[in-house]
């Protein structure tokens, strides 16, 4: 069972850590600091985690911590607490801190004090978890009194010292705003923290700190954001949801698990957002994709619905191909624009990689986005690196009038038409999008050699199967479980994320493995599924079915159900005719042909052209299927997005 350590400074602090565990047992350390030690249970396995209060103070932390490293011998070392906010923040918002500044690390002498930075860093796998789970927000659900007002999560710089800064007037205020001025919040214990688990490289290791205040009138009472107490209980219950949020997404060795064992890994390979061992199936199209990035494709692009498996396969395709990089990781460079703590304007972005690979990036360089083009498009053509960027549809617009899925920063088209004109190229992109992106659809064309577009599915009957087994549960040949299972698969239409997340719940507590529990309890879900494709094959092709695919237990809610939901809302923003088809249309319970679809916007009084639009837009953000019956082309929608569908129309 992996184990993880969290040391906090305060009581408030450490009874907010306090609430997410089980089991709690305390302990003595010979030397006299008490423990509770205790368990974590997630949907995918169980940890064993230990917890101080330490006290304030850097170098107490740093006492305490490496006595704790030494006596736990942890996997994960995390502390969390509360801090101070020098800017961008608003109370209650959590910072994971990619670094923290010992800010009065220096040389005093008759000029005054000198800076000389000194740094404690947390550790690279545990930062990009940290940014993913800042990224989907999912992490609110494990406050125990959540709000309206969704806290924001930075993964950002902070400082520590031994002061506590109550004035935005004062000198070291000032002092932190001038020589550190990407920090967000100081506190006074992470730096002391961080540098004693220096010396223990493979632990993983991070400060969490929720703000509970804004240096300005920090003792005094708010009317709106309440007293100093209440700001405190407020920042450590949201410092510590985010932190079992990281740490249920973490899986080390000898994790109790829902997913099989792991297996060696290189030991440089990057920590992947997606791809893990839980991967089935797509072997020959992976064969396919990876001899294309081997041969001349300079641009592969994955298409498909959220949670059809994008991310990770392009990630099972860099493994592929980790030869053709001469296995040197260093090579691979993944941008994922989901994030929405990093700028993702080309220039930004070319200036990130650019720094990564080994360049000098002035300021100057930075205001300049044709030199930058220039620079990174010869970087690209010379080496061989294989780039991965992640939802590009975060950085696409439209209008009716002029299409939709034009990128918004014009530097971006600018950028891959140059790439795919080039005359040679060594490098190779990856990208993958809910949306097709029209523009580059267009360049693309043009360079037909060195385009490749691969649109994505669910996975096969006989993947599904395999996913189960790997996941331990009984699919012998003529078991009820097996047939409980293949009939979840179908329902999903082998949609990956959904059925791993069933998975696991049926793997975990209460279940214990039992399918036929599951089934007994959430079975009718699938029924109902099966009944509306029954009655649509006796010919009733219409109907408000009760679909509830992607929410009736809390998992799916909040790992395909919030997903989703993001891609209706976006869809109702951007073009919101294309939106009331979506709706409407879930009414049909089998395919039907391409005027039924464009029906529904007749009624609103949508001229042909309008309706066509509205359903080209439905077309190039993957929400429709395709099939051919009686040589004919029908329309339908994919049952998960079709229980989607449904409940936002009931809205409507």
């Amino acid at each position: 069972m992996p184990l993880a350590v969290i040391l906090t400074a305060l009581p408030v602090e450490y009874l907010a850590v306090r609430k997410h565990l089980t089991d709690l047992k305390e302990e003595m350390h010979p030397q006299g600091t008490i423990y509770e030690r205790g368990q974590f249970v997630t949907v995918s396995q169980q940890w064993e985690v230990g917890i101080a209060e330490v006290g304030a103070g850097n170098a107490g932390a740093a006492v305490e911590a490496e006595r704790a490293l030494n006596y736990f011998k942890p996997d994960v070392l995390f502390f969390v607490g509360i801090a101070g906010g020098i800017k961008d923040v608003d109370i209650g918002d959590v910072v994971a801190a990619t670094k923290v500044y010992g800010y009065e690390s220096g040389k005093v002498s008759e000029d005054g004090f000198a800076p000389r930075p000194a740094l404690g860093q947390a550790t690279y796998a545990v930062i990009q978890r940290a940014k993913s789970e800042a990224r989907k927000g999912e992490w609110v659900e494990r406050l125990h009194n959540a709000t309206s007002a969704k806290p924001q999560v930075f993964v950002a710089p902070i400082a520590a010292g031994e002061k506590v800064i109550a004035s935005r007037e004062s000198e070291l205020f000032q002092f932190l705003r001038t020589s550190y001025n990407d920090a967000i919040a100081v506190e006074m214990e992470g730096y002391g923290f961080l540098q004693a688990a220096f010396a223990y490289p493979g632990i993983q290791t991070l400060v969490i700190r929720g703000i509970s205040d804004l240096i300005e009138d920090k003792n005094a009472d708010d009317p709106e954001k309440g007293n100093e107490e209440n700001r405190q209980e407020r920042a450590s219950q949201n410092a510590s949801a985010f932190a079992f949020e990281v740490l249920s997404k973490l899986e080390m060795e000898g994790a109790q698990s829902a997913e099989p064992e792991e297996t060696s890994v290189e030991p440089n390979r990057p920590s992947f957002f997606a791809y893990d061992d839980g991967w089935v199936g797509r072997e020959s199209l992976i064969q396919n994709l990876s001899d294309l990035i081997r041969s001349n494709c300079r641009l592969l692009m994955l298409l498909g619905i959220t949670g059809i498996g994008k991310t990770a396969l392009g990630e099972r395709l860099s493994m592929e191909v980790s030869d053709w990089l001469g296995n040197d990781w260093s090579q691979y460079q993944q941008e994922n624009f989901d994030d929405e703590q990093q700028s993702s304007d080309f220039s930004s972005v070319a200036a990130r990689w650019l720094e990564k690979w080994g360049e000098l990036i002035t300021p100057d360089d930075r205001k300049d986005p044709q030199r930058l083009l220039s620079r990174l498009l010869n970087h690209m053509r010379e080496n061989c690196y294989l780039v991965q960027m992640d939802s590009l549809e975060n950085i696409l617009q439209g209008n009716e009038e002029e299409g939709w899925n034009g990128f918004k920063d014009e530097w971006w088209l600018k950028f891959f038409e140059a790439y795919l004109k080039a005359g040679s190229c060594k490098s190779c992109i990856i990208l993958t999008s809910q949306d097709l992106p029209g523009q580059l659809e267009k360049v693309g064309t043009r360079s037909t050699n060195f385009w490749y577009c691969q649109p994505l599915s669910g996975l096969e009957k006989t993947e599904q199967i395999t996913l189960f087994e790997k996941i331990k549960l009984d699919v012998a040949p003529k078991s009820e479980s097996r047939l409980y299972l293949e009939r979840i698969g179908a329902a999903y239409e082998g949609h990956p994320l959904a059925l791993r997340v069933i998975a696991g719940e049926i793997k975990n507590k209460p279940f214990e493995g039992n399918v036929i529990a599951y089934w007994n309890r959430y079975g009718n879900e699938v029924e109902e599924v099966e009944k509306a494709i029954a009655e649509a094959q006796e010919g009733k092709s219409t109907g408000m079915d009760k679909f509830q695919l992607d929410r009736f237990t809390t998992t799916l809610r909040r790992n395909v159900r919030s997903r989703l939901n993001k891609t209706f809302v976006r869809l109702k923003e951007d073009a919101s005719w294309a939106y009331i088809m979506m709706c409407e249309t879930s009414v049909y319970r089998c395919a039907v042909p391409e005027a039924f679809w464009l029906s529904h916007l007749k009624d609103w009084d949508r001229n042909e052209d309008e309706q066509k639009a509205a359903l080209d837009i439905l077309r190039e953000r993957y929400l429709v299927d395709y099939s051919m019956e009686d040589n004919q082309c029908l329309l339908r929608q994919h049952n998960l997005i079709r229980s989607t569908s449904l409940e936002h129309l009931k809205n409507m």
